[in-house]
C-alpha cells in the first residue's frame, strides 16, 4: 500500500492562524494523510477553532509543556509511516506532502528537508536568506560524528522524516521549550542519509510574534544551544563534538554581545560537569583565549 502520512500541527496561542495550518494539511494531493494536531495549553481561542474541524482531524489538547512535549505527544499518537511537522503559523503548500513521500518511500533516505517561502501574516510572500545547499542526497553522519556538519537545515515546517528514524530519536528532552527541532535536525543527520530539496514547499509566517525566527536574542540562542547540546549529548555521546561547538557558540554569544545571564552560566557548568576533560578543553578551545578566560570565571562563579 502507498505509506501513510502524519502531519503534526503542534499548536500555541496561534488563533488566527492555526485554522489556515489545518485546512492546508486537510488540502493535500496525496490522499493517504492523518493529521494530528497538538494544543499545547494555549489561553486564547484556539481550542474552539481547532474543534470545527471535527473527526476530520485528531486532536490532543494538553496542558502547556512547550514545543519538545508537543511534538512527543504528537507522535505518539500518530500512526504514519512518513511524518511531517507543521507549525501552526505556517502553510503547507497543497504537493508538499507527494513531493516528501517521493523522495523517501522506496529508498534509502529516512529525512527530507525544503526551503520555506517567507510571507506576512497575510501570506504575502517576502524576502528571505539564501539556503547553502542544493537539492539532492546528503550523507553526514561521518561529519556530524567531527563536529562537521554544516548544513542551515530549514525550520520546523521543512522538516520530514521516516518513522523509522524518529522512533531513535524521540522523545525531544522536553527542557527544550522552543526550537525544539534543532534537537532532531542534528540527530537525525547523525543517524541516516537524507534528501534537500530547495522548492519552496510551505509558507512560513514572519508576523512579529514568532517565537524564535529574527527575533536576535543572545540570551534565547545561547539557552537554546546549551540546552540542545545537553539532551544530544545524553542520548547521542557520538556527538561529542558537534556538542561541544554548540555549548562554546551558546558561550560565545553572551561573551561578544556582553550579557552577563547566571542562569546561562549556571547551564553550561551543569553542562560541562557531565562530560569528559578532553570535552571541556574542546569547549574553550573553539572559543578562542579572550573568551575562554571570560566565561571559565563566569561559570565557575555562577
Amino acid at each position: 500500500m502507498k505509506p501513510l502520512v502524519s502531519i503534526l500541527i503542534n499548536n500555541y496561542n496561534y488563533e488566527r492562524f492555526v485554522g489556515d495550518a489545518i485546512e492546508s494539511a486537510l488540502a493535500q494531493s496525496w490522499a493517504r494523510c492523518e493529521v494530528v494536531v497538538v494544543d499545547d495549553g494555549s489561553t486564547d481561542n484556539s481550542r474552539d477553532v481547532i474543534s470545527r474541524f471535527g473527526t476530520r482531524i485528531q486532536t490532543i489538547f494538553q496542558r502547556n509543556g512547550g514545543q519538545a512535549s508537543a511534538f512527543n505527544t504528537g507522535f505518539k499518537h500518530s500512526r504514519g509511516d512518513i511524518i511531517c511537522f507543521l507549525d501552526s503559523d505556517d502553510v503547507f503548500l497543497p504537493n508538499k506532502v507527494a513531493e516528501v513521500v517521493a523522495a523517501l518511500d522506496g529508498h534509502e533516505r529516512q529525512w527530507h528537508f525544503h526551503r520555506l517561502q517567507w510571507t506576512d501574516a497575510a501570506l504575502n510572500p517576502i524576502s528571505m536568506p539564501p539556503y547553502d545547499y542544493e537539492t539532492g542526497d546528503y550523507d553526514l553522519r561521518s561529519a556530524s560524528r567531527q563536529g562537521n556538519a554544516r548544513l542551515s537545515a530549514p525550520s520546523t515546517s521543512g522538516l520530514s522524516f521516516t518513522r523509522k528514524l524518529l522512533e531513535q530519536i524521540m522523545p525531544v528532552p522536553e527542557a527544550i521549550k522552543i526550537t525544539s527541532d534543532n534537537y532532531i535536525k542534528y540527530a537525525s543527520l547523525a543517524l541516516a542519509p537524507g534528501y534537500c530539496d530547495r522548492n519552496e514547499l510551505v509558507l512560513q509566517r514572519i508576523h512579529g510574534a514568532n517565537a524564535y525566527t529574527l527575533k536576535g536574542d543572545d540570551n534565547l540562542r545561547g539557552d537554546i544551544l546549551l540546552k540542545t547540546a545537553a539532551g544530544l549529548r545524553m542520548h547521542f555521546p557520538a556527538l561529542r563534538k558537534t556538542c561541544s561547538q554548540m555549548c562554546a557558540e551558546g558561550l560565545a554569544l553572551h561573551w561578544r554581545s556582553g550579557l552577563k545571564s547566571a542562569d546561562l552560566y549556571r547551564e553550561a557548568r551543569e553542562y560541562l560537569s557531565g562530560v569528559t576533560r578532553v570535552e571541556v578543553v574542546e569547549v574553550f578551545t573553539r572559543l578562542g583565549v579572550k573568551a575562554a578566560r571570560h566565561c571559565i570565571r563566569s561559570v565557575m562563579t555562577a
